[in-house]
């Protein structure tokens, strides 16, 4: 199959089975589930180009073309793997060893207190915002190029793995939890994970403005959390808090290990403030202090400079999940367009939203999108400034110098009372 690298976007031929690939261009190691497919199969002409630019809405520079570098002999592959395949194999040794008094093959029966690794509780008390090397003292694990893996003393998940970045090593990008072999999922832990992600999981997937993901498989049971940081526009700073809550939201979720995140790291995964509170932004904040400004008022709001400022500030209420203000990149620049994700329920509840809005608003212009399937928006004219109501989403936006407070205000009380 082919898929596109997350860093560069070249398209790399990867077996379904692999868990990791490194891409050959950039050379980020990632995870395969975490990365785009481009092509079920990979086409019997396929053949990786000699250099590849980036796309310019990637983290890696546009400016700098990618030579393509070949896997490495087989044989170094298996040297590189030796340690990993070696601590893997003591651990299964030792499982097998320690099986519990009475329990037979089949029936596994193996007794969290004698499986070998570390207990939900020791892991809870570690912090995982350290480099590899640290972190594998701290656990116990082995570290394997970029990836750190670790044993799980749990009757349900054998392991779990850490992927660095060698450009961000002060910490891991991402940790996944490896259900063991033969067992069945826990739909509960992951029912429980995803009743404290605000929105919800969808799919089974849950992503906080581009800079955290979260991802589940009920079938597998495997879950997984990623931070992006600086890849994205965000900051290192930022991914490493995203990190810590996170870690601490599936401890806590899953194996019932910890307190969880404070109401503080909260912030930083979602935690919503009230809607209303939107009516209060100052209309005449400038790009130069919009990020100091709404992270002080907003505490947790993610910040991307990717092309423009964008301030995602997450809100509570039943059909928008939170709202991403954009501020141009120029000198001088405010508040340009103001972005309302739905919440899982809105596609349902968006019919009923637009009628309440009517009774505030006025009559809604609605728009054919696909007039065969009966697929239409809607659009509000408030004063200067426009609401639009898609399929799965909200947008606010006006003309460059017709934002206005009253205008603003009307808009976000009609839709904090709609639900």
């Amino acid at each position: 199959m082919i898929l596109e690298c997350r860093h560069c976007g070249a398209p790399l031929d990867v077996k379904p089975d692999v868990a990791l690939t490194k891409c050959r261009y950039c050379g980020t190691t990632s995870e395969r589930h975490l990365l785009r497919t481009v092509s079920a199969e990979t086409p019997r002409d396929f053949r990786p180009p000699k250099q590849w630019v980036p796309p310019p809405h990637l983290p890696a520079p546009s400016n700098l073309p990618l030579t393509y570098h070949p896997a490495p002999p087989r044989a170094s592959v298996l040297v590189a793997l030796s340690a990993g395949a070696m601590m893997l194999a003591l651990g299964v040794a030792a499982a097998v060893s320690l099986r519990a008094p009475g329990s037979s093959k089949k029936g596994g029966g193996l007794s969290a207190a004698v499986l070998p690794g570390r207990t939900p509780q020791e892991l809870a008390a570690v912090r995982i915002d350290q480099p590899r090397e640290n972190l594998a003292k701290a656990l116990g694990g082995t570290p394997m190029g970029s990836m750190l893996s670790v044993f799980v003393s749990h009757p349900r998940y054998q392991s779990i793995s850490f992927m660095y970045d060698d450009k961000e090593p002060a910490f891991p990008q991402s940790f996944t939890l490896v259900q063991r072999s033969g067992t069945t999922a826990d739909p509960k832990g992951i029912e429980a994970l995803g009743s404290r992600l605000h929105g919800g999981l969808v799919d089974g997937s849950w992503n906080w403005a581009g800079g955290l993901a979260v991802h589940t498989d009920a079938k597998t049971g495997l879950v997984s959390a990623s931070v992006l940081g600086g890849r994205v526009g965000g900051t290192s700073a930022q991914a490493k808090t995203q990190l810590v809550a996170a870690w601490k939201l599936v401890l806590h979720a899953v194996f019932g290990a910890g307190s969880g995140p404070t109401p503080e790291e909260a912030r930083w995964i979602g935690a919503p403030h009230p809607f209303a509170a939107l009516e209060t932004i100052d209309l005449a904040t400038t790009v130069d202090k919009a990020a100091a400004t709404l992270t002080q008022k907003f505490p947790g709001a993610a910040l991307s400079t990717f092309i423009e400022l964008g301030v995602t500030v997450s809100v509570d209420h039943p059909l928008l999940r939170d709202a991403e203000l954009s501020y141009p990149n120029e000198k001088g620049g405010t508040l340009r367009t103001a972005a309302l994700h739905g919440t899982k329920a809105f596609p349902e509840r968006r019919e009923a939203l637009v009628g309440c809005l009517e009774g505030k608003l006025g009559k809604a212009k609605a728009q054919d999108r696909d007039y065969l399937n009966k697929k239409r928006d809607y659009e509000f004219t408030v004063g200067k400034i426009w609401l639009d109501i898609g399929e799965k989403d909200a947008r606010v936006h006006w003309f460059p110098g017709r934002l206005n407070a009253p205008d603003w205000k009307r808009i976000v009380g009609a839709l904090n009372t709609c639900h």
